[in-house]
């Protein structure tokens, strides 16, 4: 009987063993795909400062470059965003005096709701004048290049693609109010500038 009861416990020890590690690839796994998707949620935010813009009527914080400038020999200041808002519109454009390739547009659209997909719609309706190239997208943000359709310019795609011609839309829902947040519409930008303030605006809280 003995003979019998010790093969008998082997078997259940190494059965016991194999479901314990038959459980441990699915918990590493998902383990990793958290953390995974911790790191494509995290934003690079280096030489960015937050920015309340409660003063300005938008119950909001931005990030803005960390723009520092001497008050005197002795002590330093932090450049403020110039902001342009008239009371009771819901549109914001800010701008750095000291770096022109920063100006961005907020817009609160209260409870109208509003995505990636259809900005993409508002893109279809001119791409009789613009040509767009979609260059880095997610669940809330856009990154992508306008340029001049080919049959709006004589300029060859080749030459195009090389023009400072970069833009981004980021969309947050913030206490139940949407807001986009997008690189002003009236300039280009090259792809540095353009994921830096796509970078803060999707940092907005």
């Amino acid at each position: 009987m003995k003979k019998l009861i010790i093969p008998i416990l082997i078997s259940a020890f190494l059965f016991s063993c194999e479901s314990e590690e038959s459980k441990n690839p699915i918990e590493n796994a998902d383990s990793k795909a958290t953390v995974e998707e911790k790191k494509e949620v995290t934003i690079d935010l280096k030489n960015l400062r937050e920015f309340d813009m409660t003063e300005y009527d938008l119950e909001a914080t931005i990030y803005v470059p960390e723009k520092h400038y001497m008050i005197s020999e002795e002590e330093e200041g932090l450049e403020a965003p110039v902001v342009k808002h008239s009371e009771g519109e819901a549109y914001w454009e800010l701008s750095m005096r000291s770096d022109k390739n920063w100006n961005i547009t907020i817009e609160d659209w209260d409870d109208e709701e509003k995505t990636i997909a259809l900005e993409k719609e508002i893109h279809k309706e001119t791409t009789d004048v613009y040509a767009y190239n979609y260059i880095d997208e997610g669940e809330d943000y856009l990154m992508y290049q306008r340029s001049l359709s080919l049959g709006s310019t004589t300029m060859d795609e080749k030459t195009a693609s090389k023009l400072p011609n970069y833009h981004f839309v980021v969309i947050k829902k913030i206490n139940g109010v949407y807001i986009t947040i997008k690189s002003n519409d009236l300039g280009d930008y090259r792809k540095l500038s353009v994921q830096k303030m796509l970078n803060a605006a999707r940092a907005i809280k």
